[in-house]
């Protein structure tokens, strides 16, 4: 007689938050420990184009050792916890440590990075408009500012999770339903002010200088081109915020290879979708740093040219947006 043996279930995403919020937080407790060591550079660079600009590199080596820190041990005593007073708690430290990460160490970095991946990649074969300028210090540094967003969001959801942890500890269910009634304003705005920064590049790449001056487009030659990445990347965001509340969003399409016809974890659009909104809003908030510190001039043209500033400014906006439309897509599929 033979024996059913039942193949182990896959690990989903959710399951491993907890371990990709401890990797950060001890991949950059050794190296901020090691930078106020003298022993390696420090893993942030200063930059204007930062919630943190006003900090120096070791200032935020230190913030980064207390922060990787208290992670670690919070997740750990969230972990054993077996009663929901500590496993709320810890949730709850989880969460704003997380979103204090998301947002001020990560910066507009990891949005450019996202955004100029595609370019990036090409210049490393000398082709498109990078091709020949490309800076490896800079592409580092932007992959730091993904590497803080990635594991920003990680220690959000392992907090989140606790949370539920705690009701499930004093019999109680965790439901997400009373954000689905929010959704469709939520993706009306995390569709609209992308765009609204995508028409501008494009039309600059077009020669139209829609919000600032035609020297200013004159002097950004083929740079204009970068922006055009970036808005293609929005572009291609708003069309997939439209999915959290479309019926493709929730099963694939039947003739898509293999997959057709399968219902889209959910795991699969939430956090993808939380990543962005936490880069958009710490972008965003970078934009906002300049403005109220006088620091426009680091962007190209002078200060009256609106539109090579202006979009921006709606970022935190979008992002927060977006975030809400995640989580009532999560309502409306786990309700």
């Amino acid at each position: 007689m033979s024996t059913a043996v039942e193949a182990p279930a896959r690990p989903s995403v959710l399951q491993a938050t907890p371990w990709v919020a401890a990797a950060w937080a001890a991949t950059f407790l050794c190296l901020a420990a090691l930078a106020l060591m003298d022993r390696a550079p420090h893993p942030w660079t200063a930059s204007e184009a930062s919630a943190l600009g006003s900090l120096t590199p070791v200032e935020v080596s230190w913030s980064l050792v207390v922060v990787a820190a208290a992670v670690l041990t919070v997740a750990g005593l969230g972990a054993e916890a077996r009663t929901p007073t500590r496993a709320r708690t810890s949730g709850a430290v989880l969460l704003a440590l997380g979103i204090l990460v998301t947002v001020a160490v990560s910066d507009v970095r990891a949005l450019a990075f996202l955004g100029y991946l595609p370019m990036t990649l090409l210049a490393t074969v000398d082709v498109g408009p990078a091709a020949g300028h490309l800076r490896w210090d800079l592409v580092t540094d932007s992959a730091a500012a993904v590497a803080h967003a990635v594991g920003g969001v990680a220690v959000s959801v392992t907090g989140a999770r606790l949370l539920a942890r705690a009701n499930a500890i004093a019999g109680r269910s965790t439901s997400w339903r009373g954000w689905a009634r929010w959704g469709p304003p939520a993706v009306a705005i995390a569709v609209v002010v992308p765009l609204l920064y995508a028409v501008t590049r494009i039309a600059w790449v077009l020669d139209v200088p829609l919000g600032i001056r035609r020297e200013t487009l004159a002097d950004l030659g083929s740079a204009r081109y970068a922006g055009l990445g970036l808005a293609l990347f929005a572009v291609l965001g708003a069309w997939l915020t439209t999915g959290l509340l479309a019926r493709w969003g929730e099963r694939l399409w039947p003739w898509v290879p293999r997959i057709g016809g399968r219902p889209v974890p959910v795991a699969a659009a939430v956090v993808p979708g939380l990543l962005v909104a936490g880069a958009v809003e710490s972008a965003g908030l970078s934009f906002w740093r300049m403005l109220l510190a006088g620091e426009l001039s680091t962007v190209p043209g002078v200060t009256s040219d609106w539109a090579a500033w202006g979009p921006e400014l709606f970022w935190p906006v979008w992002g927060a947006a977006l975030a809400v439309a995640c989580l009532a897509y999560l309502g409306r599929r786990t309700g």
